[in-house]
C-alpha cells in the first residue's frame, strides 16, 4: 500500500508474502518481503508458510531417487510433507491416518498409497525415510518400527509430552535409525548449510514450487471466511465436526 523513499526492489500495488503474524495490515522491513509470482493466488499464497514449515522436515530427511517414504499424520502439514518428499525424488509415498477423508484427500494430492494405521501398511519390511507429522506422543514408537534398518525417522510436528513404550535397543539402536528433530526453528540465521536453510530460503523455495504446481494447495483450503468471523472459524476447527483441513481469513 505504501513504501519507505529508500525501497527500490518493490513497487506500491506490488504483491508480497512475509512471515507476519495474523493482521489487517502491518509494517514490515522491505527485505522480508517476497514478490509473488503471478501464478500463485493470495489464496494460495496464505499458505506458503506451512509450506515451508513442512520443506524443512523434508530437508532434513535428505530423501533420494528412489525411496520409499511414509508419512504418519495427514493434516495439512502431513499433506504438503508428502507432496514435498515426491518432489524430491521418492517413488512411492505412503500416508498413514486413522481418518478416512484424510486418507482420500491425501491421493487425491498425489500420495501412492494410504492406510489407516501401522498394521495395514502397503509396506511391512518398511520404508527408507518416514516422517512423523501427528504431534502425538504415542506415534513416535510406531515411526520408529515403520522405518526400514538404517531408515531416517524425521519428527517434523512438534511432539509434546513423554512417549512411553520404545525399546530403544530394539527400535532405534540395533535397527541403526537415524532420528531427526525437525523443528521449524532450527535453521541457518542468514547463510545455507547442506540440507539447512534459512527462512528465506525455504520461503522463496515454497513459491517456486507453488508457481510450478510441483504440489497442490487448492485442496487443502476448506473455507474462505471473513476476519471478522476468526472466531467461529477457530470453533469450526476445534469442534471437528466438519471436514476442515485450512481456513484462509479474507481481510477485505
Amino acid at each position: 500500500m505504501e513504501k519507505g523513499d529508500a525501497v527500490t526492489a518493490l513497487a506500491v500495488g506490488q504483491r508480497v508474502a512475509c512471515r507476519i503474524p495474523h493482521a489487517s495490515h502491518f509494517v514490515v522491513e522491505a527485505d522480508r518481503c517476497l514478490p509473488l509470482p503471478d501464478a500463485i493466488t493470495e489464496v494460495e499464497a496464505s499458505v506458503y508458510r506451512l509450506v515451508s514449515i513442512a520443506l524443512q522436515g523434508v530437508r532434513k530427511a535428505q530423501i533420494q531417487l528412489g525411496w520409499e517414504a511414509a508419512v504418519v499424520g495427514l493434516g495439512p502439514i502431513g499433506n504438503l510433507a508428502g507432496q514435498l518428499v515426491r518432489a524430491a525424488g521418492a517413488t512411492h509415498v505412503e500416508g498413514i491416518d486413522p481418518v478416512g477423508w484424510r486418507r482420500e484427500l491425501a491421493l487425491h494430492c498425489g500420495f501412492d498409497t494410504v492406510a489407516a494405521s501401522n498394521e495395514q501398511s502397503s509396506r511391512p519390511a518398511g520404508f527408507e525415510a518416514v516422517i512423523e507429522a501427528t504431534g502425538v506422543p504415542e506415534a513416535v514408537p510406531a515411526a520408529f518400527k515403520l522405518a526400514k534398518p538404517l531408515g531416517q525417522v524425521v519428527l517434523l510436528a512438534s511432539t509434546r509430552g513423554e512417549t512411553d513404550g520404545v525399546n530403544f535397543y530394539r527400535d532405534v539402536h540395533k535397527k541403526g535409525l537415524t532420528v531427526i528433530g525437525a523443528h521449524e526453528s532450527i535453521r541457518p540465521a542468514v547463510d545455507d548449510h547442506l540440507f539447512y536453510r534459512s527462512h528465506r530460503s525455504d520461503d522463496e523455495t515454497s513459491l517456486k514450487l507453488m508457481a510450478g504446481s510441483r504440489i497442490q494447495i487448492d485442496p487443502l483450503v476448506s473455507d474462505v471466511v471473513p476476519a471478522a468471523e476468526a472466531a467461529r472459524a477457530y470453533e469450526r476447527l476445534a469442534k471437528r465436526e466438519e471436514q476442515l483441513m485450512l481456513m484462509v481469513f479474507k481481510w477485505r
